[in-house]
C-alpha cells in the first residue's frame, strides 16, 4: 500500500490557512484510523484533526504557530 498524505484541511468555505497549535504525535509514532494527529486553529475556532488511516507517521512537518496554506502536506502516513 502506497502512504497516506496527510494534509491540512479546509474547513470553511473561505479558510486559506490554518496553524498548527499542538502535535499530539511525534516522528515514528504508531498511528489508527481516527486518532487525533494534530489540533489546528483557524480564525473561528479550534480543532482536532483525526489520521485519515493506520501506519507510522513519517516526514512531520513539525511547523506549530505559523499559518499553513490549506491542502499543504504536514505529514505522511506509512502502512505497517
Amino acid at each position: 500500500m502506497p502512504p497516506i498524505e496527510v494534509v491540512l484541511p479546509k474547513v470553511d468555505m473561505d479558510m486559506e490557512a490554518g496553524t498548527i497549535a499542538a502535535w499530539k504525535v511525534a516522528e515514528g509514532d504508531r498511528v489508527e484510523l481516527g486518532d487525533i494527529l494534530f489540533e489546528m486553529e483557524t480564525d473561528k475556532s479550534l480543532m482536532e484533526v483525526e489520521s485519515p488511516g493506520s501506519g507510522v507517521i513519517r516526514d512531520l512537518a513539525p511547523v506549530t504557530g505559523e499559518p499553513v496554506a490549506v491542502g499543504t502536506t504536514v505529514a505522511w502516513i506509512h502502512p505497517v
